[in-house]
């Protein structure tokens, strides 16, 4: 009697305890026709909601109330827990029935959006003008309350957009293939402009990215366009062609910044431990080419002269240094690859849904084997990273 009494009073006071966000939209219904568009994902479970008609998901912890449904806003959103990471959108309503080419209407309509926690206003967002028939807002993390403005338009929603640079020196690779293999195993070629970027129209599946240019060594990307039909941004950089140890990490647009740490053997004697605090040369060489403090990457590693012992790669997520229940690293869809001898070595993807600041990546050994280790881990100093 006495658990069950025990079990009850837990699960009511994380009842008492949950959070309630509301987020509201409005827009000058003479000048445009928006439709906020929300997804969001709770430990495994994703879940996407529109708001033009009463919709839930995520067993009822997500919740669009219905266009017109509500005294307070056009459009009304509600999230219920203390968990689960959301992002927020607004659509134009035919942008992707093709009956609807003008990408100015979003901005004319003057959206203005209203996050709300527990009944408190937490951030009023007021949509500046820009191109495009589907536009990012904010990312609302739910276990602490943040809000994460990243307001970006984009042509359409159905696209890939991708860009292609240098990964030593990070300029933009124009005239750069892509080839692109779709789930029914069709290909087909495009190549990017002077700044580097492809745009492709999709539709829901899953696509692969074969990425090649003259004087680098080739590489891939997947891309899947899930349901929720929202953009999907790449950054790829491709590498110089190289014979030592080249190890490039990329990221999408959040955490800002992700710094790569490398620890192993010194050729002139004792050991080493490269990262952007701790550039060291190395036979007169910084093994640390590239360090990116500002989204995407690429941040990149060379072992210019490769010594006997082992070797161990780290990513550390500088944004969050201090936070122990992050998930942002995990969220990042930070991917590593690894050339040598002119040719991908290996690559890894960020495990999902840990929380912690540091990917313990991959171990060299002295064969020169890539073994992987692929955790994630809280450190609470960067400089104990090994």
């Amino acid at each position: 009697m006495k658990i069950k009494l025990l079990i009850f009073l837990i699960l009511f006071n994380s009842f008492l305890l949950a959070a309630e966000y509301q987020i509201n939209l409005n827009w000058d219904e003479f000048e445009g026709e928006c439709n906020g568009f929300i997804s969001g994902s709770i430990g495994e479970e994703h879940a996407f909601l529109i708001g033009a008609s009463a919709a839930e998901a995520l067993d009822g912890k997500l919740i669009s109330v219905g266009e017109g449904m509500s005294l307070e806003a056009q459009q009304v959103f509600k999230i219920y827990g203390n968990d689960g990471f959301f992002t927020f959108w607004i659509k134009d309503k035919f942008a992707d029935d093709d009956m609807n080419n003008d990408p100015t209407l979003i901005s004319m309509s003057k959206p203005m959006i209203s996050v709300f926690k527990d009944g408190e206003l937490i951030d009023l967002i007021k949509v500046p003008q820009g191109s495009g028939l589907a536009c990012k807002i904010f990312t609302l993390d739910a276990s602490s309350g943040d809000v994460d403005r990243e307001i970006k338009y984009y042509p359409k929603s159905r696209i890939i957009v991708g860009r292609i640079v240098d990964a030593v020196t990070g300029d933009p690779l124009s005239d750069t293939k892509v080839s692109i293999t779709d789930y029914m195993k069709q290909i087909r070629s495009i190549e990017t402009d002077e700044t580097g970027i492809f745009i492709d129209e999709v539709e829901i599946g899953q696509y692969k990215l074969d990425i090649s240019k003259e004087g680098y060594i080739s590489t891939f990307a997947n891309v899947r366009m899930g349901a929720d039909e929202t953009p999907r941004e790449i950054v790829c950089a491709l590498s110089p062609e190289i014979k030592e140890f080249r190890i490039v990490l990329t990221w999408g647009s959040r955490p800002r910044d992700l710094d790569a740490h490398l620890s192993g053997p010194n050729p002139e004697g004792g050991d080493f431990h490269i990262w952007y605090r701790n550039k060291i040369l190395i036979d007169g060489k910084d093994f640390l080419d590239r360090d990116d403090m500002d989204k995407y990457g690429p941040e990149t590693v060379t072992i210019y002269k490769p010594a006997v012992g082992n070797y161990r790669y780290s990513v550390h997520d500088y944004t969050n240094k201090n936070s122990k229940r992050s998930e942002q690293l995990s969220r990042s869809n930070a991917q590593v690859f690894v050339y040598g001898q002119n040719k991908l070595l290996a690559s890894f993807e960020v495990p999902n849904n840990f929380r912690g600041n540091c990917w313990h990546v991959f171990e060299i050994n002295e064969k020169h084997a890539i073994i992987p280790v692929n955790e994630i881990e809280y450190v609470k100093d960067a400089i104990s990273i090994h």
